[in-house]
Parts: structure tokens; sequence; C-alpha cells
């Protein structure tokens, strides 16, 4: 599972992954674990085999130290008096004789565990205290000679008595700093062994933590991704819900579909194929219903409304009017002589005619205004917020364009207009009936004009 496609992996590989990470830290926790416990262990062996004898071969040389200072003291007070007893000198030899034997042991314990690979710390301090002994061995054997030499005389000089205390002090000296160095080097081991283990407790604590850090921000993360793939899963739902609610098409991009593990992804690509095909099927639906709403209200010669169209407009009109404080005006046409076109020019000709009629007509009322054929050659205009005389008006500059009118194809012809107003308590028939009957009297009165009428006869 790479990086890089971290993303498009499956929920189950995330939290696999996660957990597979946590164990390799984990383990990794183990195996320095183990490499510091044996580095340890290996340290406490050398303090226990090497350096806790040595601490109690250097007490006891302490100790030797401090009888062998006292015989030698005791030799010289002897010396001074003159007696001959030796039993000084022999102690003073034995005390030496012992120290010898320990700083031997020493020796040996520490090549013993230098040629077993025992001493991992301070290889080269342990060598450096093996030749210190071998010369303080060489030192001592002068000293003891020069003392034997001493004590077989019967008188010393001051020359003589100065150098054997100098020898004796540098011999004290040579025991002290050996001393020093088993000390200081049984110290550093331990000092070494108390640092690797606070090491080992650090370095532990910041594998732990970082194990916990990085199990937290990976969790974070791949909980984030999942909601984040939910949140937009569920905006997509809420935007077809709404979008089916009201009926409106909706934009949907499908990009395409990248090869993935991942459940949620491929869940919302999904989803968005079927928001998409759904998309398109509203589309295609409003197209339709727009269609057949174009069939079923506009004339399909012409493009003016048809009846069912004039029907809902002209009640809408009344339902307003009625309420108060709107009036609206209404002119009911038709051709003159429209027959005698048909069965002259042909009804192609006539149909034509009548195309270029409405055509004109449109160009030349508002866009509130609504134009309606109501039949044949007989077409009704509803004016909204219009008075008689305004109705009037445009009625007549109507008729007097079409009777200017000249078209390539066709013949010239006239329209007569029948004009009238919303009356109070008027219904569909009543005010139908009146621009009806305006538009029998202009016909009557020769056609080509324009007549008014407010009131039923």
């Amino acid at each position: 599972m790479s990086v890089f496609n971290w993303s498009h992996t499956s929920i189950k590989q995330k939290i696999g992954g996660l957990f597979v990470l946590l164990l390799s830290f984990l383990l990794c926790v183990i195996v320095y674990s183990s490499y510091k416990i044996k580095r340890i262990e290996k340290e406490m062996r050398e303090v226990a085999y090497l350096d806790i004898p040595l601490n109690q071969i250097v007490r006891q040389v302490e100790f030797i130290e401090l009888e062998q200072h006292l015989q030698f003291e005791q030799f010289q007070l002897e010396r001074q008096r003159g007696h001959q007893a030796r039993t000084p000198h022999q102690q003073l030899i034995f005390q030496q004789q012992k120290l010898k034997n320990l700083l031997d042991r020493a020796v040996m314990l520490i090549a013993e565990n230098l040629h077993s690979h025992k001493i991992v710390l301070d290889e080269q301090d342990h060598q450096d205290v093996m030749r210190a002994i071998e010369r303080y061995a060489e030192q001592s054997a002068v000293f003891e000679q020069h003392l034997a030499q001493v004590f077989n005389r019967q008188s010393l000089s001051e020359a003589e008595r100065a150098n054997m205390e100098a020898m004796a002090k540098a011999l004290e000296y040579a025991e002290n700093t050996i001393l020093q160095q088993l000390r200081d080097m049984t110290s550093n081991d331990a000092l070494y062994t108390e640092q690797h283990e606070e090491d080992f407790l650090l370095v532990s604590f910041l594998l732990g933590l970082c194990a916990v850090v990085l199990g937290l921000l990976l969790t974070v993360y791949i909980v984030r991704a999942i909601l984040q793939r939910i949140q937009r899963i569920k905006g997509e739902i809420k935007t077809l819900n709404t979008s089916l609610d009201h009926g409106e098409a909706f934009a949907v991009e499908v990009a395409e579909q990248v090869k993935t593990n991942d459940e949620l992804a491929e869940l919302e690509h999904d989803i968005k194929v079927v928001m998409s095909r759904l998309a398109q099927e509203i589309t295609c639906r409003e197209q339709i219903e727009k269609q057949l709403l174009t069939l079923a209200t506009q004339d399909k010669l012409t493009g003016a409304y048809n009846r069912h169209k004039w029907d809902e407009q002209i009640e809408m009109q009344l339902g307003l009017a009625q309420r108060g404080g709107y009036s609206f005006g209404l002119i009911v046409l038709d051709v003159d002589y429209f027959k005698q076109v048909n069965d002259q020019f042909g009804h192609q000709v006539g149909d034509q005619l009548l195309q270029q009629l409405v055509k004109q007509l449109q160009q030349r009322i508002r866009a509130t205004d609504t134009l309606f054929r109501l039949g044949g050659e007989e077409f009704a205009i509803l004016l909204p917020m219009q008075d008689i005389d305004t109705t009037y008006t445009l009625a007549e500059t109507l008729r007097a364009q079409m009777e200017a009118l000249q078209l390539d194809g066709l013949p010239a012809f006239t329209i007569s207009l029948g004009v009238t107003c919303y009356q109070p308590m008027d219904n569909e028939t009543a005010i139908f009936r009146r621009a009806d009957m305006a538009l029998y009297r202009a016909k009557a009165q020769g056609r080509n004009c324009v007549v008014q009428q407010l009131v039923e006869e």
C-alpha cells in the first residue's frame, strides 16, 4: 500500500495500514529494548565479575597500605633507636607481599576478562591499569631490595635515609595512582550503565510517543477522509432531493472514474452517475413539458396563444379586476373577406397571411399584451392596465398599419376590430360578447374600421 494512493485505498486497507504502522513502531520498541537490555546485561556482568571484585581489592589494598605505612614508620623508629629486631622489617615485607598478591589478583582478573572479551566499557583504561600495576611491581621489587640492604647495615646516612623515604613516597604515590585508576574505572562503568539505562528509557518513551502521535494523526486523517466523503455524498443527495422537490434541473460533473479500492469513492462516483442520468431525464422531461405546454397553449399555424390559453388568461385578468383598482382592455378582430382570399389564392396563401398578421401584431403590441387565435381568422388581444381610450387608440393604429401593409407574395388585406373594457360585474361571457358585438358592428359598417362598446345593447 503506497503513500501516494493512500486516498484511493479501501477503509479496510486504511485501518489495516494504521494497525501495521503501530505494530511496526511496537516492534521497533521491542527490538531496541532487547538490544539495550543485552547491552546493559553485558555491562552489569562486567560490573559483577570485574568491578565489584576490583572494588574489594581496592579496599584491601587501602587497608594493607595503611598497615604498610605504620610498619614503615615503626621500622624507621627501630633503626633510629639502634634495635636489631627484625620484626618490623619482616612485617613490612609481609605486608608488601600481600599488596603484591592483591595487585597480581587484579591483573589476573583484568587480563582474564580482556581475554574472554567480557569487558565492553573502557577497555583501554583496563589495559592502562594493568601496565601501571606492572610498573608498580617493578618499583616495589627495587624498594624491597633497597630496604633489605638498609636493614643489614648498622647505621644509615642522611642521604640514604632521604633516598629510602623518597622511594617509599614514590611507591606510595604509585599505589595511590593505581587505586585512583581502579576507582575511576569502576565508577565510570557504573556511570555508563546508568547512562545507558536513561537512554533506553528516553528512546523507548520517544518511540512510544511517536507511535501515539502518528497513530492519532493517521486516525484523524482517516476519520476526516471518511467524513468528507460522507459529507459530499450527503450534500449530493440533499441537492438531488431539493431539485426533485422543486422540479428543477441540476448540473452534475462526473469525472472519469479512477481505479480505486475506496468504497466511499466508488459510492460517490456511482451516486454522481445516477444523479447525472437523473438530471438528463429531468432536462428531457422539462423540454417535453415545454413542448407539450406549447402544443397545449399555442396555435400550431400562427404561434399565437390558443383558446385554452385564452380561457386561462381571461379568468386571471377578471380575478385581478374584481379585486378592485385594476382594469384591462379587450380587442377582438378578424380579417376582412378572408374566405375570398382562400377561394382566390388558395388556403396556403391564406395560412401565410394569418401567419404574417400574427407576426405584425406581436411586433406592435406591448410585451405584457397577449394575442390569441380564437378560431379561423378571428383573434383577440388582452391589454392589462389599459382603459377604453388607450385600447381604442391601439386598435385604430393596428387597423391603419395593417391596411398600409404590403407583403411580397401576399394580397393586401384589412381587419375589423371590436373594442371594449372591463366593467364591474363582468364575467368572461359578458366582456367577450360586448367585444364580439362591437366587431359585428364594425363589419356592418363596411369593415376596415374600429368600433367600441362598453354596455350591452
